[in-house]
């Protein structure tokens, strides 16, 4: 017969079984990591301990993870991905194929382990779901099913050997020996006392809140609210109602799941959402109008107006550079005047030549170069009359000289040769005029002349006078014979000269002149 230990044991391994058929494992396959992972083993990783297998229980088996050896704590986690309702936890620890009892080295590893239940990977964060402070190496069951009624998306299991002394067969370091850890909750869509409700069918994935069946993931593209029973309205769409509408045609809504269109897009965008600025060298509705070549960059204009962006060619203007300049302008941004263009006629509005050519007066491609002096006309293509009163003198449009006409010459141009009438007053009033104007000039002229000669005679004499003083003394302070005075005077060439001086000069004859 059974004890009542044995029965109350295997009824609880009976309702674990059926709790574990009705909930689903959240764990499995999810992203798993560790503090220390064994680097020398790549069999080994963190996510052996979620890959649902668990039938060879020792290191070699390829089914368990193992951490780092001679660690003082050992940490592991897995990301659900979510947010979900959990009803318990399962945690088989490695045995190496040994029966599980006081004998078996591994219990010791086991002892003192704790499991959290938290939003992110710091189990400070979360919840303790269960901390082992009383088994033995004989009493630790392995596996172990633990009952956790929490919301989280982080599993966290944690054992450390920080704090010596360690309770009685605690092993010295901790270890990561885990060849599965499964997360049990409702199976993906249903809620409720044994998961029979189904979840609402808005729900992201189809999980909802074990319990009160709201969405845990959020919910599907188009829907918002606790249930996700709430359509998107206000130009929202999406996931969570979180995106907003586009650039709709008459900023209408567009569609709540996808944020399609319906009625196209306004000018500047196009794609399905309408979310996509025209590409270069389009604009408009859909962007379905080619930007015009006459930009000043090609092709390069608003996205919704089509007005060229960085102004226009050389000889337009006009927001899309469809009007060619007018009104005697030309060139870039038809900033430049046309011009001297016969009967004022528009230029070129490019380069601005005067395609009829010049008015007269002037020249050049561009009609704005004067005649230059002595030339007028068209094109600058006459002389000015040589008869001019000032030659080559006369106006660039007319040829008319601006002073008059030389003597025997007439009309404006001066080149029409007329006759000369003299009167006789009027020569002798110019034979006057001329004679009255010499007379002056001459006897300047002779004035000048006098007093250079009497200049050049005054400081030939005063030369003169210096010298014979000189020779004075000479002879008065030395007694020489006759003889030795005549030696003297013919050895010194310069008493020579002022013998020849001492000759009565030019000037001395012209002197009388005065």
């Amino acid at each position: 017969m059974f004890s009542g230990d044995t029965v109350f044991i295997f009824a609880w391994e009976v309702l674990l079984i059926a709790n574990a058929a009705a909930y689903e494992n959240l764990a499995l396959m999810k992203p798993a990591k560790q503090l220390a992972p064994y680097t020398y083993q790549s069999g080994w990783g963190a996510d052996k301990a979620v890959d649902g297998r668990y039938t060879d229980l020792s290191a070699m088996g390829g089914q368990c993870t193992l951490s780092a050896d001679r660690k003082s704590t050992a940490e592991w986690w897995v990301d659900l991905g979510g947010v979900f309702s959990i009803h318990h936890i399962f945690i088989q620890y490695r045995t190496d194929n040994i029966n599980w009892d006081a004998l078996n080295g591994y219990t010791s590893r086991f002892l003192g382990f704790s499991v959290y239940i938290s939003n992110t990977t710091n189990k400070g964060d979360g919840v303790l779901c269960f901390r082992d402070t009383s088994y033995t190496r004989a009493t630790i069951p392995n596996p172990v099913n633990i009952t956790c009624p929490y919301h989280g998306r982080y599993v966290i299991y944690y054992n450390n050997r920080t704090h010596p002394p360690y309770p009685e067969g605690y092993s010295s370091v901790a270890f990561n020996e885990l060849c599965e850890l499964e997360v049990h909750g409702c199976l993906s869509g249903f809620y409720g006392e044994n998961c029979f409700l189904p979840c609402p069918q808005n729900c992201q994935r189809g999980h909802c809140h074990i319990t009160e069946g709201t969405c845990l993931l959020g919910c599907l593209p188009g829907y918002k609210g606790s249930k996700c029973d709430t359509r998107c309205i206000d130009r929202m769409y999406g996931v969570d109602c979180s995106r907003k509408c586009g650039a709709c045609v008459d900023n209408e809504a567009c569609h709540y799941i996808n944020g399609s269109c319906m009625k196209g897009c306004e000018k500047g965008y196009y794609g399905q959402q309408c979310d996509k600025e025209c590409s270069e060298g389009f604009y408009g509705h859909n962007c379905e109008i080619t930007c015009s070549m006459t930009c000043k960059i090609p092709g390069s204009c608003d996205k919704i107006t089509g007005g060229c962006n960085d102004g226009c060619l050389p000889g337009l203007k006009g927001s899309m550079c469809e009007i060619e300049c007018d009104g005697n302008t030309f060139g870039q941004d038809c900033g430049e005047e046309c011009g001297n263009c016969v009967n004022d006629k528009q230029c070129h509005h490019i380069n601005g030549t005067c395609l009829n050519g010049c008015k007269r007066g002037f020249q050049g491609m561009h009609c704005d170069q004067a005649c230059p002096r002595g030339l007028f006309g068209d094109g600058c293509l006459n002389n000015c009359s040589l008869y001019c009163k000032i030659p080559m003198e006369c106006d660039r449009v007319t040829g008319r000289c601006f002073d008059g006409c030389q003597l025997g010459w007439g009309d404006p141009t001066c080149s029409t040769k007329v006759e000369i009438l003299y009167i006789k007053d009027r020569e002798d009033s110019v034979c006057t005029d001329f004679y009255g104007a010499l007379v002056p000039l001459i006897l300047s002229v002779m004035c000048n002349v006098l007093c250079a000669i009497r200049m050049v005679r005054n400081t030939a004499a005063s030369r003169h006078r210096q010298a014979s003083k000189q020779n004075e003394a000479s002879f008065s302070k030395t007694d020489h014979t006759p003889g030795e005075i005549y030696e003297q005077v013919g050895e010194n060439s310069a008493y020579q000269e002022l013998g020849e001086l001492s000759k009565p000069t030019i000037y001395e004859n012209i002197l009388p002149v005065l």
